[in-house]
């Protein structure tokens, strides 16, 4: 195992951040592909660690695509995010 390559990012046919390149995501989009891609897979981290890292880049995420469209208008259509009771939550600022 190396601090370049470490084998927690080293599970499928291609590096984590091979994809996120090639995909281009942002910073917050890459963090949350990291953590999903290794979850439990990190010595030290469990699972549910890494997926609660994931979920709080999601957060931020969602957050600052909000505050882009408030201060700069919408840009296409939008739905509203989904409660985990199924009903809609719109942010209205």
């Amino acid at each position: 195992m190396t601090k370049i390559s470490p084998a927690h990012y080293q599970q499928g046919s291609i590096d984590v951040w091979d994809y996120i390149i090639d995909q281009n995501l942002n910073y917050l989009e890459g963090c949350i592909i990291k953590y999903i891609s290794r979850a439990g897979a990190k010595e030290g981290e469990t699972r549910l660690d890494d997926l609660l890292k994931a979920q709080a880049y999601i957060h931020k995420a969602v957050l600052t695509e909000i505050d882009a469209i408030q201060s700069t208008g919408p840009t296409g259509s939008s739905s509203p995010v989904q409660k985990s009771d199924g009903s809609a939550n719109c942010y209205d600022g």
